[in-house]
């Protein structure tokens, strides 16, 4: 083979040269973090590490390589989905990026076509992408499921925690349970067991999540993962779970949010979620950076699949992987 020539490939997550993987993370998106005040270690190898190996099975990534150099990439790593009683699996697309050197040269278009058609016919593919992306997903027929609102409020004044509301430490059989309990409501989702949580919340090397859960009796009914983020001199309480079974209990998970994030000198609490965050005002799209939004479509080599339907989706902000 021509040294000099592009190679597209697929790659196993325990393929991957995970040290290299992470420099070019943070060679290209290195300047963000630092207009950010964000450590680059945000984007460090035992970040990458921890993401290419969720519980359901490796990572996938394709690689465009020359001379030896990954010049640009695309990840995909699996989730169990559930709606009603159906599981499937989905991919989420995450970190792709092109050197700066080879940008305008196809080679997004050639990751992200050759990764979803890797992948088996009766998955999905999903992603959140940014609006440099987004129309490379469009091209390859993704279809947008979801327009996801960001939620704020200011934190004002002091509020007690919420009513049954206790921090927790693991996640165990009682919250597979409850992410029965949520899937049978029919909206498609991450199914939130406790093995997902797990590797989501207490296995992550950068953040620190807080992790609360309302129970009524014997029975979990609810789920509140925060987590407390300081950018460009302001200090923020994310929501990045609030999952309950019942109008009351959100309400009661939502005034915990607020007690923590007053408790821990933040100005405001926010979430990116489908469902209105309880006491929260939707941001106006005109104040945004960018539109948020879930897209979607079968994997695979085919024609995409029927997406009608689609739009019944729970999102968090959890469900992305950059909080």
């Amino acid at each position: 083979m021509n040294e000099g020539a592009e190679h597209v490939r697929v790659l196993n997550a325990s393929e991957l040269d995970v040290p290299a993987h992470a420099a070019l993370q943070q060679r290209v998106f290195g300047s963000v973090l630092e207009e950010n005040d964000i450590p680059l270690a945000r984007l460090g190898a035992d970040v990458f590490a921890w993401k290419l190996n969720p519980p359901q099975g490796e990572a996938q990534i394709a690689v465009v390589e020359r001379g030896g150099a990954i010049l640009s990439s695309c990840t995909a790593f699996p989730v169990e989905l559930g709606a009603g009683e159906r599981r499937f699996r989905g991919w989420h697309l995450c970190d792709a990026l092109t050197a700066p050197e080879a940008r305008g040269q196809g080679l997004f278009h050639a990751v992200l076509t050759t990764l979803r058609e890797s992948l088996p016919e009766d998955d999905i593919v999903l992603a959140f992408p940014n609006g440099q992306s987004r129309g490379a997903f469009t091209r390859d027929r993704y279809a947008i499921a979801v327009d996801v609102p960001l939620w704020f409020r200011p934190v004002i004044g002091s509020v007690a925690a919420g009513a049954g509301v206790e921090p927790i430490e693991s996640f165990g059989d009682e919250h597979d349970e409850l992410a029965t309990r949520l899937a049978a409501e029919g909206a498609i989702a991450t199914l939130r067991s406790a093995d997902y949580l797990t590797w989501r919340y207490l296995r992550h090397p950068y953040f620190r999540y807080q992790l609360f859960e309302l129970r009524r009796g014997e029975q979990v009914d609810g789920l509140l993962v925060l987590n407390r983020m300081e950018a460009r001199g302001r200090t923020s309480m994310w929501v990045m779970e609030l999952v309950a079974v019942d109008h009351a209990a959100e309400r009661e998970l939502a005034r915990t949010a607020r007690s923590v994030a007053k408790a821990q000198g933040c100005d405001v609490v926010l979430a990116m979620s489908k469902s209105r965050l309880p006491g929260a005002v939707r941001l106006p799209p005109c104040f945004l950076p960018k539109k948020h939004v879930l897209m979607v479509r079968s994997a695979g080599t085919g024609e995409p699949r029927e997406t009608s339907g689609w739009d019944a989706w729970d999102v968090q902000t959890g469900d992305w992987d950059t909080f």
